[in-house]
C-alpha cells in the first residue's frame, strides 16, 4: 500500500484527481483463491497545491469513506494486472461501489490515476 500511496502522489494526473476526487477511498478484497481473510485498506486524497497528498490511515480510522470498492481476491488481481475493466466490472457486478457514486460518476476520468498507480506498483499475488 505504500508503494500505491507513492506511485499516486507522483502521477502527472494526481493534481486534477485530487481536486475532483478528495476524500477516503476505502478498498475490500473479499476471500478467494489464494486469500483466506478478508482485508481492508483506506486511502485518503486530499489537494496539495497544484498536486496531490496521499495517505494511508489506518483501516477504519476515517469513518465512513468517500468510496468503498468490494471484490473478491480474485478480481482484484485481474484489476491489477490490468486484465478486468473498472466499468464492465461494475456493471456486471463483479466489483461492489457504494457511497458517493453521484458525484464520483461525473468525474469518472479524473480516476484514472487510481488505476494507473493500482496497475504500477509490483505485486506478487497469492497462489
Amino acid at each position: 500500500m505504500e508503494d500505491f500511496r507513492a506511485e499516486l502522489e507522483r502521477h502527472p494526473g494526481a493534481g486534477g484527481m485530487a481536486r475532483t476526487l478528495e476524500g477516503v477511498y476505502r478498498f475490500v478484497i473479499e476471500p478467494a483463491g489464494g486469500l483466506r481473510e478478508r482485508r481492508t485498506y483506506e486511502v485518503a486524497i486530499r489537494r496539495d497545491g497544484e498536486g496531490a497528498e496521499v495517505s494511508l490511515p489506518p483501516s477504519g480510522a476515517t469513518g465512513r469513506p468517500r468510496l468503498e470498492i468490494t471484490a473478491k481476491y480474485d478480481r482484484w488481481v485481474q484489476l491489477l494486472q490490468g486484465r478486468l475493466d473498472l466499468t464492465s466490472a461494475i456493471l456486471f457486478r463483479r466489483i461492489r461501489i457504494s457511497g458517493d457514486l453521484g458525484s464520483v460518476r461525473s468525474h469518472l476520468s479524473d480516476a484514472r490515476p487510481l488505476l494507473d498507480a493500482l496497475e504500477g506498483v509490483q505485486s506478487t499475488f497469492l497462489a
